[in-house]
């Protein structure tokens, strides 16, 4: 979502995202309608075979197998020069190593066409994640993380608590962003 939304940001790096899910491609298709994304490329990978698997953000446990979150940004001549695993499928990242590591690499901006999808998105969107339930979800994190952080004895835990309340937060001012330049 974070990332999606600041696709100018991006694209002013020299850089191009893309989402790569366990999702099939109609499913891709109708997240990226529901929420407008047009500048971002959805990729289906469903087993995580061809993608995930090969870059270690697969989780084979969790409902039959779903992307670990990540973000892996590979330079012009195909190195990874960043790397973040999420630990779950609620672990984000924080967008400051993005930003620093696109900065370090100093690229020209690019101007890539904006991703259509190849298939059609049925009309019943039912079961795809609606952008009203993106706050109540973060939220929830937020408020949960800040909870669970509290009852903590442990430094190390409260700091992963502590992490979690701050991607939420993250997201839902990415989110509040999005809805005040899509209403």
């Amino acid at each position: 979502m974070k990332l999606a939304s600041q696709y100018d940001r991006i694209h002013q790096g020299g850089a191009e995202l893309a989402a790569v899910s366990v999702d099939d491609d109609v499913r891709q298709a109708g997240m990226a309608e529901r929420w407008g994304f047009t500048h971002t490329t959805f990729v289906s990978d469903p087993g995580g075979e061809r993608y995930l698997q090969p870059l270690g953000l697969f989780d084979p446990e969790e409902r039959g197998g779903i992307a670990l979150p990540g973000m892996v940004i590979v330079d012009p001549d195909g190195n990874e020069v960043y790397r973040y695993q999420g630990r779950d499928f609620a672990d984000r990242t924080n967008d400051n190593d993005i930003w620093a590591t696109l900065d370090a690499l100093s690229l020209p901006p690019v101007d890539p066409p904006p991703w259509t999808p190849s298939v059609e998105v049925p009309d019943d969107l039912r079961g795809f994640f609606r952008p009203a339930d993106f706050g109540g979800y973060f939220r929830g994190n937020m408020f949960g993380a800040i909870a669970i952080g509290g009852r903590l004895d442990d430094k190390a835990a409260r700091a992963i608590a502590r992490e979690h309340r701050e991607m939420s937060k993250s997201n839902l001012e990415a989110w509040e962003s999005w809805r005040a330049n899509t209403a």
